[in-house]
């Protein structure tokens, strides 16, 4: 089944955790996008890695072997877009057909992303060109801020485009392309509208198989989202609303929905706060449902996550246990029963119940488009 759902995710035990527990009707119309964490000094000083000289290589595999525990027999972009362009291993190997030749040995298609931004990078260029794919293979080209802000002079963009579809000797229709507006929790809608048209209108003459958009409405902190501790307060997903704009607008074009997931790309790496606030971010139509707690230092602490449940399954908003692996789980946590659970426990809880609405969302979209179509015919 072809995918309807692209979600940008860390590749980290919270988001593995929300995939690993998707219904398999779920699964089967999700295609994530594992961006891959730069190796930072505290993970490179960790106990794990002591005996090793080769820390780079280690951690490598250790995400590929956790992205293969959900993904293995299975499809998965991936991608380094945090890391340098010219980021190598040890063995001097560059990190990208490193990463993809762990993935393939343990049964994961690596599709390969190519970064538009890292083009100029020599050491990129030439990591990217070595891949081996057999004829029958896809790529994903990621525009991200750069190309947005290259595609306001036209004749540039599309040149540069070019170059990489040549120097990778890609024909269009097997290269999908992946718009990716990254933090729009302070952009305008209409802003986003007028540049994802703008773009869309550049692309639709080269042909590529598919065009996904992607984009985070949820600020880095929760502060940013909902201002007052122990409240309730709504972020409008201004993604959604962008790819549906853009569905209707170009109903010839094969459309990928996506998003970054219940986590801003702006996230910082490895930055535990000792502050941080009691939260579920629960997604809904069109919106984020956000249930604040208070800095997890005082009262209750992690006991919180028991009332803000039981807030949110009293909410309207609150589908019930059946509709995902998350909303059983916060019943039981509206209930009392079991741990609270820790910042982790709840990327993993909100990004499943987000997973599955999503999907949800973006079927019944289709259908209404469709529906639509056949009317007016």
């Amino acid at each position: 089944m072809a995918p309807k759902y692209l979600p940008i995710l860390k590749a980290k035990p919270g988001e593995l955790k929300a995939l690993a527990n998707s219904k398999t009707s779920v699964s089967a119309k999700v295609l994530p996008l594992f961006d891959v964490g730069r190796l930072s000094e505290r993970t490179r000083q960790a106990k794990r890695f002591s005996e090793t000289s080769a820390v780079t290589c280690a951690y490598l595999d250790e995400v590929a072997e956790s992205i293969a525990k959900v993904r293995k027999g299975s499809s998965a972009l991936v991608d380094a877009y945090q890391w340098p362009p010219n980021s190598a291993t040890e063995t001097g190997e560059h990190v990208i057909p490193y990463i993809y030749g762990k993935l393939a040995s343990l049964g994961v298609k690596a599709i390969p992303v190519i970064g538009y931004d890292r083009w100029d990078s020599t050491q990129y260029r030439a990591a990217m060109m070595q891949l081996e794919l057999s004829p029958e293979d896809y790529y994903c080209l990621r525009l991200d801020s750069h190309a947005i802000e290259d595609a306001a002079e036209p004749e540039f963009f599309e040149e540069q485009l070019t170059t990489i579809l040549d120097d990778l000797q890609i024909d269009p229709s097997r290269c999908a392309v992946l718009l990716d507006f990254g933090d729009i929790s302070h952009a305008s809608i209409e802003d986003i509208l007028d540049q994802g048209a703008q773009i869309v209108e550049q692309l639709d003459s080269f042909g590529f198989g598919r065009i996904a958009t992607a984009g985070c409405s949820l600020p880095p902190t929760i502060d940013g989202a909902v201002k007052k501790p122990n409240s309730t307060g709504k972020v409008l997903r201004k993604e959604m609303l962008l790819w549906q704009m853009l569905r209707t607008q170009y109903p010839h074009i094969n459309w990928l929905f996506g998003d970054y997931g219940v986590r801003s790309p702006n996230t910082g790496e490895d930055v535990v706060s000792p502050h941080t606030n009691g939260k579920i971010r629960h997604t809904i139509d069109k919106h984020f449902f956000i249930v604040r707690g208070h800095s997890v230092q005082i009262g209750a602490k992690g006991g919180q996550m028991y009332d803000l449940a039981k807030k949110l399954v009293e909410s309207q908003h609150y589908l019930g246990p059946d509709f995902s692996w998350s909303d059983s789980e916060i019943l039981q946590c509206s209930l009392g029963k079991g741990k609270p659970g820790n910042s982790t426990t709840w990327i993993a809880i909100d990004t499943n119940h987000h997973i599955a609405y999503a999907v949800a969302e973006v079927m019944e979209f289709e259908k209404s488009v469709t529906a639509a179509s056949a009317e007016t015919i």
